[in-house]
């Protein structure tokens, strides 16, 4: 089950972020795998918790953290550090999208050789954006 908390005024299709995920976690062949929970909030709040929770004092696109035996993990995204990124908005919305499952897989880009990274572009070449 993915459950989408969507706590900003941006309009955002609750159906489609459900999809980019679930396509996600087909692609790592955990698509049987626990609850997924988004929260899709401002930049003033992404940034509070990147503070208390990484020691970065800056908003951020997406944050993700992994769960425990109930829940595979959370996905926070800031709408307003995704349209700040200057690409096409629904693109880099899905492409954070795949970044935040993927960490809550176990991915970690800092410290792998890049294969983080490389899987979260295949995955968005793969996945349809409709």
């Amino acid at each position: 089950m993915i459950e989408i908390n969507n706590l900003t005024s941006e309009k955002i299709d609750s159906k489609w972020v459900k999809l980019i995920i679930l396509e996600t976690l087909k692609l790592e062949k955990r698509e049987n795998s626990k609850e997924v929970s988004v929260a899709i909030i401002n930049a003033d709040e992404i940034k509070e918790i990147n503070s208390r929770y990484r020691e970065i004092d800056s908003a951020t696109d997406v944050l993700s953290f992994e769960g425990d035996d109930n829940i595979l993990g959370e996905i926070i995204v800031c709408p307003e550090e995704v349209r700040n990124n200057g690409t096409n908005f629904k693109d880099e919305f899905k492409r954070v999208l795949i970044h935040g499952t993927l960490h809550i897989l176990g991915y970690d880009h800092e410290k792998d050789q890049g294969e983080m990274i490389k899987k979260q572009e295949e995955y968005f070449s793969l996945i349809n954006n409709n």
